[in-house]
């Protein structure tokens, strides 16, 4: 079926693969296939739900409050009967110009038109008008038709790839705590677990505000992470970081670049650790049972309540 779809379509559908695995559903939906097509900044459809206000970390907590989680674990994600449906829609629509090929605008109109479906009940959970959504991604694709650019949001202007120069001075500040706990305890890797009380021991962080919202403590974390891992080898001068933590800073400036932030707040930083759904802070959250749906909940609240702060207050 995907022979006449473009490269960007087929992402987008790739990415709502992903997005159905990550919600450990067996199918994938409209209500995922809406969430690659946001994934894409480039594509029109992406460009259309973002300005229209969807973001795709809302649009998961707003997934999950409505059907939960699947548990199940497939190793290969198929379409569900809905998804199928957009898919010949979003055939039918593009076999209106020719040649045929069918792009990212296309299966975002066979959502639209699908008003029964999944991706249409996302939208109206975020509160996304559907036919002003309509209006963008139709004015969107006559400016490309008629050779006009399209405008893009100044966020494009900043780096597109996280640098630790990006981070703002709290921010700074719990990577040189999480640093120091690496340290102190004698490992050569900093992990997100260094990072997680790095963030705890951040005061007038963001992040510290939620999770202390929570519960949570620096010498509960702190307890948790020298009984799992244990001390390590002796004097370390300069640790490095580790894969996970690598992901979850280049997640954090994801996060800030969708707020249009020049800078990655720890907030931005809890987010990217929440987002990864990997890596030892979330097993010692896990441990501590920590709610990450309400973590996460908490923080976007946060930056929905001050959306043009760095480090909203909480």
């Amino acid at each position: 079926m995907l022979e006449h779809f473009s490269a960007g379509a087929i992402a987008a559908i790739r990415q709502a693969q992903e997005e159905a695995r990550r919600a450990e559903f067996s199918r994938m939906n409209a209500a995922h296939v809406v969430m690659g097509l946001a994934s894409d900044p480039a594509g029109l459809a992406g460009q259309a739900l973002a300005g229209a206000g969807f973001d795709v970390r809302r649009a998961r907590l707003a997934a999950g409050r409505i059907w939960g989680r699947g548990y199940e674990r497939a190793q290969q994600i198929i379409p569900a009967d809905e998804a199928r449906e957009v898919f010949e829609r979003a055939v039918a629509i593009a076999g209106q110009t020719s040649p045929l090929l069918v792009d990212t605008q296309d299966l975002l109109r066979a959502i639209l038109a699908q008003t029964e479906g999944r991706g249409h009940e996302l939208l109206r959970a975020m509160a996304i008008d559907t036919a002003a959504l309509l209006n963008r991604l139709m004015a969107a694709r006559e400016a490309e038709l008629a050779g006009n650019a399209v405008p893009q949001a100044s966020v494009q202007a900043l780096p597109r790839h996280y640098h630790p120069r990006l981070l703002a001075p709290l921010a700074r500040q719990a990577m040189e705590r999480a640093e120091a706990e690496t340290r102190a305890a004698g490992h050569h890797i900093i992990g997100t677990e260094q990072l997680l009380l790095g963030l705890l021991e951040t005061a007038g962080g963001t992040a510290a505000a939620v999770l202390s919202r929570h519960g949570l403590g620096v010498d509960d974390v702190r307890g948790i992470v020298h009984r799992v891992i244990g001390p390590g080898s002796g004097t370390v001068r300069n640790p490095v970081q580790s894969r996970y933590m690598g992901e979850a800073c280049a997640r954090a400036w994801q996060a800030a670049l969708a707020r249009h932030h020049e800078q990655v707040g720890t907030g931005h930083l809890l987010l990217g650790m929440l987002d990864l759904d990997a890596g030892g802070a979330l097993h010692m959250l896990d441990m501590l049972k920590a709610p990450l749906s309400a973590l996460q909940y908490d923080l976007e609240q946060a930056f929905e309540a001050d959306p043009r702060a760095v480090e909203p207050v909480w």
